[in-house]
């Protein structure tokens, strides 16, 4: 019985020196990109609060729904549309979620569950706009 130690490939240590270097190079080109597509969705965001408060896509575009309009009219994935029409419907009651979501400090998603569930609790949505008191120092 042989008990030798096989040589290591050559290739496969090639292999694992250059994983991190080609992780990374992925890493960023996934940052980018995510980086960008949030960036469209704010956009897409501040445009159809526009459209939603002029009404423009019952009277210009023929849609009662802005999902719907936002599905048929740009082929937006279906999510995403329902996404960034919560948050247009519910703008003028949670100004400071839009905020964030308009200037891209937070994702559309995130801010979409978050002005749903709000409105889900009529007490949330009473005191949501409440500002918070000044922060007291800590006495320790």
């Amino acid at each position: 019985m042989d008990t030798a130690i096989p040589a290591p490939n050559p290739a496969t240590l090639a292999s694992r020196t250059e994983a991190p270097a080609q992780a990374a190079a992925v890493r960023t080109a996934l940052d980018e990109a995510a980086a960008a597509i949030n960036a469209h969705h704010a956009t897409v965001l501040g445009a159809v609060i526009a459209a939603k408060r002029a009404n423009l896509h019952r009277t210009c575009f023929g849609f009662s729904a802005l999902r719907d309009w936002l599905v048929s009219a740009f082929d937006f994935h279906r999510q995403t549309a329902a996404d960034i029409a919560a948050i247009a419907r519910l703008a003028t009651k949670f100004p400071a979620l839009t905020h964030a979501a308009v200037t891209g400090a937070a994702r559309i998603d995130q801010v979409a569950y978050a002005v749903r569930q709000l409105d889900k609790t009529p007490a949330a949505r009473r005191f949501a706009p409440t500002p918070f008191r000044a922060p007291v120092p800590s006495p320790f």
